[in-house]
């Protein structure tokens, strides 16, 4: 996560927003797992600074872009019968977009921004990259902002289990192992928060 503050007017800065999300994978004695987040809670914390409702950009439907991997991996010339070979060439298969949706909540010294995946996929993957996300009313300097990205256990989805368990187990009994090892995820890697960062003005050029 990268989160950027620039001074607009003496007392308001824009902030942009820069997130990746992807699946990750984990090496484990008896197999392996690859796992992705379905949501999670970008939350900030403001000294001397107020965020006003109507000044919170970043809200509803999100496209996520691809990532140049999956952009090479997914977009492929589509070959046709009649097409020269300059045309099928320059022909690319539409790849659709993971899309997450947005809402805000919290104080204007405490706000909140939620993101969940479209229903559609399972997890949010590709990268969301210098979006505006607020503008920052500066009420003394120095202001200072805290950014943290939070996940709960019910964000936490395993996109991929092979050789931890057999084939034959029952609907409850993949639930409960799945769940014990998403907590494991929890513990291990996003507690306390996934990401965090700091921004301090001790004040303002425009």
């Amino acid at each position: 996560m990268q989160l950027e503050g620039i001074p607009v007017q003496p007392d308001q800065i824009d902030l942009y927003l820069t997130m990746n999300f992807d699946v990750q994978c984990e090496s484990l004695p008896k197999g392996s797992i690859s796992f992705g987040i379905k949501g999670g809670k970008l939350e900030l914390r403001l000294e001397n600074g107020r965020i006003h409702h109507q000044f919170r950009e970043l809200t509803g439907s999100l496209a996520l872009a691809l990532h140049q991997k999956e952009q090479q991996a997914n977009s492929y010339p589509v070959a046709k019968a009649d097409a020269e070979p300059e045309q099928t060439e320059d022909t690319k298969e539409q790849v659709p977009l993971v899309t997450c949706q947005v809402k805000t909540k919290g104080s204007q010294k405490n706000p909140v921004w939620v993101f969940a995946v479209d229903p559609a996929k399972p997890v949010l993957q590709g990268l969301l990259k210098r979006a505006k996300l607020a503008t920052l009313n500066v009420i003394a300097t120095p202001c200072s902002v805290e950014a943290t990205f939070d996940v709960s256990l019910q964000d936490i989805y395993l996109t991929r289990v092979q050789g931890l368990w057999s084939a034959n187990m029952s609907t409850n009994q993949l639930a409960i192992l799945e769940r014990g090892i998403a907590q494991l995820l929890l513990k291990r890697k996003f507690q306390p928060y996934l990401s965090r960062i700091e921004l301090h003005f001790d004040y303002l050029e425009t």
